[in-house]
């Protein structure tokens, strides 16, 4: 598809776990390794609560990218329960933060062992595969968390899936997978940014005009995005908007491959 080389973009979709501080997280662990009796000790918790007490803290540690402390708690967590698919989520986020890309992916593959259509172990593989260049694969993944209408990341996988099916090549699928993605959750801006690619590649300037400023209104400049204000400004004879995102081009991403490559065709 010309005009639609992407290059590694994936924002996001990354884990979609709740922020948790480590001191909330270490509370709840405290709060759930005792139970009141009748009388005496208190007796130990379900080994069910220490568990998720651990996964508790480990997402804290995550969220403050401290990984070795992370796969500590996680350990404590696969040894009171070793069937719970979300701790191996987690090891692998951890494995490959630190580049320990072979253990990643066998925790995502053992997490996807226990529960085969987990959406959180699906999305996060399918994403980690797209970052490792197999786009095929990944959108194996991504195509079967997408139809889980209860998966509350459901937009951001459809939005992944396009990133996904834009490497593979495959013009119908990118534009249907971003419009699906915009019509759960219409502040998706990298979707938006490539559907207005997709219009400016098919001729259709006016929907890439319209789609090229929402997204100046709901994301943030990229070097894709001032190179496609670019192309559209020197396609409707506005030498002032080419002016302007070729200056911003420059000054924020000096070294990108637009700002070396970017060219203007004017009207």
């Amino acid at each position: 598809m010309s005009g639609i080389k992407y290059r590694t973009l994936l924002r996001n979709l990354r884990i979609t776990f709740a922020a948790f501080s480590t001191c909330l997280a270490a509370s709840l662990l405290l709060s759930a390794c005792v139970t009141e009796s009748s009388g005496g000790l208190p007796k130990p918790a379900p080994k069910a609560e220490r568990a998720e007490a651990q996964l508790a803290v480990a997402r804290g540690y995550i969220g403050a990218a401290s990984w070795t402390n992370a796969k500590r708690s996680l350990d404590k967590a696969i040894a009171l329960d070793a069937s719970l698919p979300e701790a191996y989520v987690l090891y692998a986020v951890a494995f490959e933060a630190e580049g320990e890309l072979e253990l990643a992916e066998a925790n995502y593959r053992k997490a996807l062992r226990l529960a085969a259509a987990d959406p959180q172990a699906l999305s996060n593989y399918g994403n980690f595969l797209q970052r490792r260049g197999r786009h095929d694969d990944a959108a194996v993944q991504l195509g079967k968390v997408v139809k889980n209408t209860e998966y509350r990341a459901r937009p951001e996988a459809y939005e992944a899936l396009g990133l996904t099916e834009i490497a593979r090549g495959r013009t119908e699928e990118v534009a249907a997978a971003f419009e699906r993605a915009l019509s759960l959750n219409d502040r998706l801006a990298p979707s938006e940014l490539e559907l207005s690619w997709i219009a400016f590649d098919r001729n259709d300037l006016p929907n890439a005009v319209r789609r090229c400023e929402r997204y100046r209104v709901i994301g943030k400049p990229t070097a894709r995005s001032l190179c496609l204000g670019m192309k559209i400004g020197g396609s409707v004879g506005n030498s002032d908007q080419v002016a302007s995102n070729a200056l911003a081009l420059k000054n924020l991403f000096p070294n990108s491959r637009e700002a070396k490559s970017c060219q203007v065709q004017s009207q």
